[in-house]
C-alpha cells in the first residue's frame, strides 16, 4: 500500500475496516498545509478505496464545512460515482503486495467470476478513481487485481513485492492467484498500462487483452531503453502466438492523432480489433465515457460481457480484420 493510503487490518470486521480506514485518513489529512499536500492525499486515496470505503467517507465527511478540501474533495468523487449502488455484498480491498491490490468480495466461486488484471497509466490510475470502476462491476461475477508502476518506468522495474522486472513480477503472481481457476480472465490498461495489459494478456494465457489509450512497441522500447531495461524480450513475446492466442482489443479515441497512430501501428504488429471512439477528442477516453453516462455500458462492450450479469454482449466496434 500507499504510505499514505488508509491500511486497514485485514481481518478485521467490515464495519471496523471501514473506521480504520477513515480514522487513518483523518489522521494524515490534519498534517495537510498546502493544497498540494492536500490533492497528493487525496489521489491515493482515491487510487484504492472501494464504493463501500467511499460512501462511509461520504457519510462521515457530510459534517465538514461545504469549502474544507476533505468536504470538497469528496463531493467531486461523489459526482463522479456512475450507478452509487449499494450491493448486498461489497467489494473489499485486500492487498497482495505493495504493487498488487486485489478487489473481492465474500460471495461466489473464482470459477463463477471474471478476473480483471489491471495496469494502470500515469498516477497508478485507470483514468478514474477506483471506486467509479468497481461501482460498474457486480462483485458476485468480477474480481480485480490493479498492478501498480510504482517505479513510473512502464513496468519495466517490475512490481514491488512481485519481481524486479515485467516477466518475472507476473510470474510470481501466480504465487498469490490462479487465473486459470476463473471463469474468465481480462487484461486491461489504460494509457501507459494499455500494451503491458496486452502483453500480460499473452504470457498469461488470458482470455481477453483490453488496451484503451496505450502506446506502441517503439514507443514503450525506447523509454525502456531509457531505464537501462532490455526490451527484446517484450518484442518477442509480442511477435508470438502461443494457442491459444487471447483476444486483444485496441480502444482509442478516433479524433486523437497520437492515440490513433498508435492503435493502428500496434494493429499492424498483433492479431487484434481496433476499437475506434468518435465522440471524443482527447486522450482521456474514459472520462469522456464517464462524463456522458456512457461507461457502465462502454465497460460491458469492451469487456465482452455484462458487467451486472456474465452473459456476452455483442460486439458494437466497428469490424476490423485481425492481422499480425
Amino acid at each position: 500500500m500507499s504510505a499514505v493510503t488508509p491500511s486497514p487490518r485485514e481481518d478485521a470486521p467490515p464495519s471496523r475496516k471501514l473506521d480504520q480506514a477513515y480514522r487513518l485518513y483523518r489522521k494524515r489529512i490534519a498534517r495537510c498545509r498546502t493544497e498540494n499536500q492536500f490533492n497528493r492525499i487525496h489521489i491515493a486515496v482515491e487510487n484504492y478505496m472501494t464504493p463501500a470505503e467511499f460512501r462511509y467517507f461520504d457519510a462521515a465527511l457530510a459534517e465538514d464545512p461545504p469549502d474544507a478540501p476533505s468536504r470538497e474533495w469528496i463531493a467531486r468523487v461523489h459526482r463522479l460515482m456512475p450507478l452509487r449502488k449499494v450491493r448486498p455484498v461489497e467489494f473489499e480491498r485486500r492487498g497482495l503486495v505493495k504493487g498488487a491490490t486485489r478487489y473481492t468480495a465474500a460471495v461466489g466461486s473464482p470459477g463463477q467470476k471474471t478476473l480483471i488484471l489491471a495496469f494502470g497509466g500515469a498516477f497508478n490510475r485507470l483514468m478514474l478513481p477506483m471506486p467509479c470502476w468497481l461501482d460498474c462491476l457486480n462483485p458476485a461475477f468480477y474480481d480485480m487485481i490493479v498492478l501498480r508502476d510504482l517505479s513510473r518506468r512502464l513496468f519495466g522495474m517490475g512490481i514491488h513485492g512481485l519481481g524486479s522486472n515485467f516477466f518475472e513480477a507476473l510470474a510470481a503472481l501466480r504465487k498469490h492467484v490462479d487465473p486459470a481457476s476463473y471463469r474468465n480472465t481480462i487484461a486491461l490498461g489504460t494509457s501507459s498500462g494499455g500494451l503491458p495489459a496486452v502483453l500480460a494478456a499473452i504470457l498469461l494465457k488470458m482470455d481477453r487483452g483490453i488496451s484503451i489509450g496505450g502506446i506502441d512497441l517503439p514507443a514503450l522500447a525506447g523509454r525502456l531503453r531509457t531505464y537501462g531495461v532490455d526490451d527484446t524480450p517484450y518484442a518477442a513475446l509480442l511477435a508470438s502466438r502461443p494457442d491459444p492466442f487471447p483476444e486483444i482489443l485496441l480502444v482509442y479515441c478516433g479524433h486523437h492523432a497520437v492515440d490513433a497512430a498508435a492503435a493502428n501501428a500496434l494493429h499492424q504488429r498483433v492479431p487484434s480489433r481496433l476499437w475506434e471512439v468518435k465522440n471524443c477528442s482527447g486522450h482521456g477516453l474514459v472520462p469522456t465515457k464517464l462524463r456522458h453516462g456512457r461507461f457502465p455500458s462502454f465497460l460491458s462492450n469492451i469487456l465482452g460481457q455484462n458487467v451486472e450479469h456474465p452473459e456476452p454482449v455483442p460486439a458494437t466496434a466497428p469490424a476490423s480484420p485481425a492481422l499480425g
